[in-house]
């Protein structure tokens, strides 16, 4: 079988990439490694009769001309929350909800700060207009022009951004959540923030989103859109190389010795899994090789499902069950916590994510049970031991600090699914992505797309700025392989 294009990977980007080729009428094959479609983006089952994200357990990036254009409202694509409150949870159960009603935030966050009660809605509305404008570079494939403003944040930590506006740790740490791929203390980590800022779900700046049933409700209606455009699918079918003719890709090899024709190859590899080709490693060269394999981050995660026979009760002030919640008291919590990673330890302090799916969308789970999602890191891609000997004080650590601040949580946990960064490997072929840096998110679509290879493109989320459940990056590596040509 071959075809005018092959798209490497069957992930979100990938089914992404395919169906914009089959769009304009491109021949495509997708080559999937894995028996499932959709990488980390899916729903799985758990202790029989539970069901809850794989990894990804909130949506904050989704592009939305994927959604329009691909038109995936009616290919089933329903959302359970369509704007999820940020809820900083803390130990003295005085918990920060950060919602959409600025006065409403302003009022909880006036219990920990009445000068930063003040401050709130002025900043918040400085962040969204920056991060609009900012649209363009991380939204489109053409050349931007970054605002001026940029000069300054490019070299500003995030902490030093926040201590300039706040004074509260709860508030500080709050906004440090969704920046946390880089330590605060990481010049241009402000950026971070900002990229957040910038994005839209549900047709609201700056929100996250739980489809209703979970993340592999996505995968359905891309698959679905994918199909109805005409891409063919072939699972199991693990590609070792790429080939090269003239300094042109000209197809792919399989494991199995098996070879398919193509004129244009898109791969959902970062530029770093690249080099694990031959012709990576060709057309890379040396230098650029060393250089990529140094900006390998050294930073990893873990997911932790539980499988509840009670809704968990939060102490303290009363918090939206529907929210996101996030288990880190300071900024130095995520310092600490990068620090410990680079290191190959386990935080003393884990920094948590915490979502509850079944708040949304009760028929994840029996009646009247529930599941709870975690997402610990950072945490070290490898630890001394290994992760197998580390998985279960690692679980145990996580549902202790999340017990103190929803005390009886742990009487109520009747089944627990654990993955550590070595099964999140293994399970879903996620490959070390490339470290966050201010370079990636300021550097535009093309050079993290393109290759020294002619016809060949990378879409996967290490093309991102940010790696997100985004689509973005497929959609753009289509584009440029449709405006040049390579795929006819």
């Amino acid at each position: 079988m071959s075809g005018d294009a092959i798209v490497v990977g069957a992930g979100v980007n990938g089914l992404v990439a395919a169906t914009y080729l089959a769009r304009a009428g491109r021949k495509v094959l997708v080559l999937e490694a894995k028996d499932r479609l959709g990488g980390a983006c899916q729903t799985t089952w758990f202790a029989s009769s539970f069901r809850g994200p794989a990894i990804a357990h909130a949506l904050t990036a989704l592009d939305p001309r994927v959604v329009a254009e691909l038109k995936l409202a009616r290919r089933g694509l329903k959302f359970a929350v369509r704007d999820m409150p940020l809820v900083a949870l803390r130990a003295d159960g005085k918990h920060l909800t950060n919602g959409r009603d600025l006065r409403a935030t302003a009022r909880n966050i006036a219990v920990h700060s009445r000068a930063d009660a003040e401050t709130w809605p002025r900043f918040r509305r400085e962040l969204f207009e920056l991060a609009r404008r900012m649209r363009p570079l991380w939204w489109s494939d053409g050349k931007s022009e970054i605002p001026s403003e940029i000069a300054r944040l490019r070299r500003l930590s995030l902490a030093a951004w926040l201590d300039s506006r706040f004074e509260s740790d709860a508030v500080k740490a709050a906004l440090a959540g969704d920046a946390a791929s880089l330590s605060p203390l990481a010049p241009g980590s402000s950026l971070l923030l900002l990229w957040r800022a910038a994005q839209e779900m549900c047709g609201l700046q700056g929100a996250a989103a739980i489809p209703l049933g979970g993340p592999g409700a996505l995968v359905d209606a891309l698959t679905a859109a994918a199909k109805i455009a005409g891409v063919e699918f072939r699972s199991g079918a693990h590609v070792s190389d790429i080939r090269v003719k003239d300094g042109a890709a000209s197809g792919v090899v399989l494991d199995s010795g098996d070879e398919i024709p193509a004129n244009v190859v898109l791969a959902s590899f970062s530029r770093a899994g690249l080099l694990a080709t031959k012709a990576g490693r060709t057309a890379l060269g040396f230098s650029e090789s060393v250089a990529l394999e140094r900006g390998v981050s050294p930073a990893a995660s873990a997911k932790v499902m539980l499988a509840l026979n009670a809704p968990p009760a939060f102490n303290g002030v009363a918090v939206p069950l529907r929210g996101r919640f996030l288990l880190a008291d300071r900024l130095e919590t995520f310092v600490a916590a990068h620090a410990a990673s680079r290191a190959g330890r386990v935080p003393q302090e884990l920094v948590l994510e915490v979502v509850v799916p079944t708040a949304g969308d009760p028929e994840l789970a029996p009646l009247g049970q529930h599941v709870v999602s975690i997402r610990i890191g950072p945490l070290p891609r490898h630890v001394a031991g290994g992760w197998d000997a580390a998985k279960t004080p690692l679980a145990a650590k996580a549902v202790a600090a999340l017990d103190r601040c929803a005390s009886g949580l742990a009487r109520h946990v009747v089944a627990a699914q654990v993955l550590t960064p070595d099964d999140i490997a293994a399970r879903y072929g996620a490959e070390d992505s490339c470290a966050v840096t201010v370079e990636r998110l300021l550097s535009d679509w093309s050079s993290r797309i393109r290759t020294p290879i002619k016809g060949l493109f990378l879409c996967s989320a290490a093309s991102e700025p940010v790696d997100a459940v985004s689509g973005r990056a497929g959609r753009i590596a289509a584009t440029l392989a449709l405006r040049e040509g390579a795929a006819k």
